[in-house]
């Protein structure tokens, strides 16, 4: 049995326990009630898509999303009515049989996120992403810079594409914020009273952010609004799910002290080139992006290397044309970014579709991005002749050597015993044909072969370039691929 004294002590450190956290709870509520914004953007991915594709507006479209072994819906829009992420492309094709359906373009999303971004950066300068479409502010002390809250939340909804329809919510923390948003109508802004955990009562257990194992622990024992989280002793929801029973406990009760961390604003080059007249042929696009890229590196690009690049241009009869490229290799000067593009260029989509301008150009804009410290090459460490210490003679009764890889660092992959060796995955020689620098047909052998129907992409090979012999395979200026002449 528990002696009478060891129960009072127990009584007693869980009113201290109690008598701390209450001594907390008063000073954060003392906290400014508008010091934490978050906009919210809901739908993103078919947002974004609806934004270079004006001609899907009004359409039931579905953003695909490949997942291993199947692929799924990432977004849908409204008018794909019974569509919801996360169903199988097959499941709601057979809900909305006459829905568009696209595949998720995670670098044209990002990049509409970080334009986002950098515009809510030019309002409020500590802004902190926290997932597409959502981004955290620091409000304390800007209301007064825009003549009030009114202000303030007027000129950051307004901040990004007024197509994007941004939420925004205002209050205390991240939590209460976040519930705000995500409350508030389309393009419109909604504040948190100054009783948070009243008005955060009524919403559902799910919007705390808890595992989905703790969330169903809460409701086994018929916890299901934040209200009813609010009502119970915090130190039994500690007792009953951990740390996180705390957490869980204060968010109900309007309660977040997390800060809102700024992040670094991602940094771009941009160049522009205003043709003299129209330009519809491959060589004076050729000549512009070679204008841009030389601009660029003299400019900025100096010992950096550019990792994404986007061409944008005005067509003479109407809208824009545009084109992405993510390096495979990142460029570290504008001969190789140039042959790069045109590589990209010269390929097809996956619809078999060109990716030149569909007709003549008016102006063309190069957009640098994912910048990186170019790496030093120093070649010399490895070009001077190795030393030999074993003689590569074959003598009577001794295992012949086998020169590897002479230049190389590692003394190990220099030589090796010829019977330990033995041929792993020999490649099959394959012949090709090819009409200039267009591919034509390929086989394995001297029957017949295969017609190339199409080159869905053009890969660049820039490689061992710290060897003496270094290794470079890239597109010509006309968009094809230097094949050795002997197989041509």
């Amino acid at each position: 049995m528990v002696a009478q004294a060891d129960v009072e002590l127990m009584t007693a450190a869980r009113c201290a326990l109690n008598k701390r956290l209450a001594t907390i709870i008063a000073m954060l509520k003392l906290k400014d009630p508008t010091s934490t914004g978050c906009l919210l953007v809901t739908h993103l991915p078919v947002k974004a898509e609806l934004l270079r594709r004006l001609e899907l507006a009004g359409q039931p479209l579905i953003i695909t999303d490949r997942t291993p072994g199947r692929q799924t819906v990432l977004d849908a829009s409204v008018e794909a009515v019974g569509v919801r992420a996360g169903q199988t492309v097959a499941e709601a094709l057979s809900r909305r049989s006459d829905a568009v359906t696209l595949p998720a373009d995670s670098i044209y999303l990002s990049e509409v996120n970080d334009r986002l971004l950098v515009a809510l950066c030019e309002v409020v300068p500590n802004v902190e992403p926290a997932g597409p479409g959502a981004f955290y502010l620091d409000l304390a002390g800007m209301a007064g810079m825009y003549g009030g809250v009114d202000g303030l939340a007027a000129n950051t909804l307004s901040a990004g594409d007024e197509r994007l329809s941004p939420r925004l919510g205002i209050g205390g923390g991240k939590f209460p914020a976040h519930c705000a948003a995500a409350r508030a109508d389309a393009g419109g802004w909604l504040r948190v009273p100054d009783d948070a955990a009243a008005w955060l009562a009524t919403l559902p257990v799910s919007w705390l952010p808890l595992e989905r194992d703790d969330a169903a622990r809460l409701a086994g024992f018929g916890i299901a609004t934040l209200g009813d989280v609010a009502a119970l002793p915090p130190t039994s929801l500690t007792d009953f799910l951990g740390p996180v029973g705390l957490r869980a406990w204060n968010l109900a009760n309007g309660i977040d002290p997390t800060p809102v961390i700024p992040t670094i604003l991602p940094e771009t080059l941009s160049e522009r080139l205003e043709f003299p007249f129209p330009v519809d042929t491959a060589a004076g696009v050729e000549a512009g992006l070679r204008a841009l890229s030389e601009r660029l590196w003299r400019s900025a690009l100096r010992a950096r290397r550019v990792g994404h690049v986007t061409i944008e241009g005005s067509l003479l009869a109407g809208g824009a044309w545009r084109f992405d490229r993510e390096l495979r290799q990142p460029a570290a000067s504008a001969d190789t970014l140039v042959r790069s593009l045109l590589a990209g260029l010269g390929a097809q989509d996956a619809l078999s579709a060109g990716r030149w301008p569909e007709g003549p150009l008016l102006d063309l804009t190069l957009t640098a991005s994912d910048l990186s410290p170019e790496s030093g090459r120093q070649s010399a460490l490895w070009t001077q002749p190795p030393r030999r210490t074993m003689p590569a003679v074959a003598i009577a009764g001794v295992d012949r050597l086998a020169r590897m890889v002479p230049n190389s660092a590692l003394p190990e992959r220099r030589w090796a015993f010829a019977s330990t060796l033995a041929p792993l995955a020999t490649p099959a020689p394959v012949w090709v044909s090819c009409h200039g620098d267009t591919l034509q047909r390929v086989g394995g052998d001297q029957a017949g072969g295969k017609t190339v129907a199409r080159v869905v992409d053009l890969w660049e090979v820039d490689t061992e370039w710290w060897t003496a012999a270094p290794v470079r395979r890239c597109a010509g200026a006309t968009g094809g691929w230097h094949w050795p002449a002997a197989a041509c």
